[in-house]
């Protein structure tokens, strides 16, 4: 891969990273309110609770404590991709953020595949992942760091 093709998945991948780290971010801290709402209102017995309910309001609450921790590396790696794809002296962030997203990928698209959940857009997060990580390697390389 050239440098320059290099630097243009960068930026355009670096871009849909930072829309997708947005609305991650949105999601999850909409899972974690909307968890914390059900289980306010199942401690003060508002909501007819059994013991399941409040086992899949603590789950709620954790996957969107995963989303948004996810999100936000994907928004800062998005944000250091773009960054990199002008100035290529500043690639070592992205190249980090980018391998810790694509590692974070992997145990995601296996939780997907398990629990029968949305694979298709955690294949695309993978792919997204992969590219930066490659494209970053490739500039990594070829500025000799």
């Amino acid at each position: 891969m050239s440098l320059d093709t290099s630097k243009k998945i960068l930026k355009i991948a670096g871009i849909i990273s930072i829309i997708f780290g947005i609305l991650g971010i949105i999601g999850g801290i909409a899972a974690i309110l909307g968890g914390s709402f059900l289980g306010f209102g199942v401690a003060s017995g508002d909501v007819a609770g059994s013991q399941d309910l409040a086992i899949g309001i603590g789950a709620l609450g954790l996957l969107g404590l995963i989303v948004l921790l996810d999100s936000i590396i994907e928004l800062i790696s998005g944000v250091f991709s773009v960054k990199a794809s002008k100035d290529i002296s500043k690639i070592m962030p992205a190249w980090v953020f980018s391998l810790i997203g694509l590692i974070l990928s992997i145990p995601n698209l296996v939780s997907a595949i398990s629990s029968k959940g949305d694979v298709l857009s955690t294949i695309v997060a993978l792919a997204l992942n992969a590219l930066v990580f490659f494209a970053a390697n490739t500039i990594k390389h070829s500025a000799g760091k």
